[in-house]
């Protein structure tokens, strides 16, 4: 049976977590500590911890001393910056000097004893079973296969998907993420800003599919008056774009029998207990939980149609699209339908090195990455630098597309980049 916790610990221990934030940055939580028996009591509180933390660093990676840094060093260029699982030592400057980045990179000792520099790159994407984070992975995968040319280590970190990327942005915790190409378009225009936000690409595309029970008699958008949907909790992603496809069809809330507001993760079950006659889902395909959900009677329908087609080209940052045929079980015909791109897209300050190969890398590999990968099926090469890149591209992605003759000023600060670099489709015709 497990302790429970008494109100004489939990108090004991907030007021010691009270005294160790006076005195220094560490505090060790109740629920974290063995549980305080009944009756038993902190009679005193050991300081020495808190008396040696400010004095050292613990961070192996910093090796940047503390009386050169007389500004906060997680500010760079105006902006806070200290992205999660990224050493100290590849993103703190001691000054605005582009050079200080290589200063500090990590080197690594070569079978010849010779040092060569390693960097990090890590890219936020969603839930472990969504599809982001699956094209994360898969990125970071490629930049393993590759990594004698670059030295680019690359990991996947999962989050709780675009809202989440972009507040994450926001706190500098982000070197890359993945958005959507309409949260691009709204952070260009000013709508909803993401502060230091710059274009890398576009992945794949995004569509949007209704997946109906087979007995709902939903064949189309226009079908779900007085059906049961879940539309997605307060605030998310799939809400907003839930109320902009029913206002196009002349649909509100009050038109459907039972409106759902929870979260995507519970649609299989609505559909296999027969809580719901249909969900949607704007995501890259194929995808688990769509296959998922079409074992308990369901089948996909498109969300194309005329009224779509009108909303469409009302917005630059949507697209038709097509899901093709035998892409999800029992789906003998391709499916009209429409969405967005998935927006891979960097944080101002990250260093332009690490932009710059995970742009390269994908893009001269997307064939192949095509074959192994299913999420990347729907990527159109020429798509990566003509669609759904409204915002400015970061320097190290600007350097690779060769949209201006200054995007590579960065590279003298560092070894040869670009040997033996393949001629590159010329994309001088931008359309976004």
């Amino acid at each position: 049976m497990r302790p429970e916790f008494s109100i004489k610990s939990i108090v004991t221990n907030t007021l010691v977590c009270a005294l160790a934030l006076m005195g220094a940055s560490f505090c060790a939580y109740a629920q974290d500590s063995a549980p305080v028996e009944n009756g038993a009591e902190n009679t005193a509180l050991d300081t020495s911890t808190a008396q040696v933390l400010p004095n050292i660093d613990i961070d192996r990676f910093d090796d940047i001393p503390r009386e050169q840094m007389t500004v906060n060093p997680d500010m760079i260029d105006g902006m806070i910056y200290k992205p999660d699982a990224i050493p100290l030592s590849q993103y703190r400057r001691k000054t605005n000097d582009p050079s200080s980045l290589v200063a500090y990179s990590n080197t690594g000792m070569m079978a010849d004893g010779q040092t060569v520099r390693s960097y990090y790159a890590a890219i936020y994407s969603g839930s472990t079973s969504g599809v982001y984070f699956n094209v994360a992975a898969q990125i970071c995968e490629m930049m393993e296969r590759t990594f004698e040319r670059h030295r680019v280590h690359c990991v996947p970190l999962r989050s709780q998907g675009v809202g989440s990327n972009i507040r994450l942005m926001k706190e500098g915790r982000v070197q890359l993420t993945i958005v959507q190409s309409n949260n691009n378009w709204e952070a260009q225009k000013g709508i909803v800003p993401i502060p230091g936000a710059r274009s890398v690409m576009s992945l794949h595309d995004e569509m949007g599919l209704l997946v109906v029970r087979n007995d709902s008699g939903i064949e189309s958008v226009g079908d779900l008056r007085g059906k049961r949907i879940n539309i997605g909790p307060e605030g998310s992603a799939s809400r907003e774009l839930w109320l902009e496809l029913l206002s196009r069809y002349g649909l509100s809330l009050d038109d459907l029998e039972t409106v759902y507001s929870v979260a995507q993760d519970y649609n299989t079950l609505g559909i296999c207990e027969d809580y719901i006659d249909a969900f949607g889902l704007w995501i890259g395909h194929p995808a688990s939980l769509i296959e998922d959900a079409l074992a308990c009677e369901a089948r996909v329908v498109g969300m194309g149609g005329p009224l779509t087609d009108e909303m469409v080209k009302a917005n630059q940052y949507f697209f038709n699209q097509v899901l093709p045929a035998k892409t999800y079980s029992a789906q003998e015909k391709a499916i009209s339908s429409y969405g967005f791109k998935a927006s891979l897209i960097a944080y101002e300050p990250a260093d332009p090195y690490v932009v710059y190969w995970i742009t390269r890398i994908i893009h001269e590999n997307i064939g192949l990455m095509k074959q192994l990968y299913p999420a990347f099926g729907s990527v159109v090469v020429e798509d990566m630098f003509k669609k759904g890149n409204f915002l400015p591209f970061h320097k190290g992605a600007a350097c690779y597309w060769e949209t201006d003759a200054h995007a590579c000023d960065w590279q003298k600060y560092y070894h040869q980049v670009d040997p033996n670099r393949p001629p590159k489709p010329d994309y001088s015709d931008q359309k976004k």
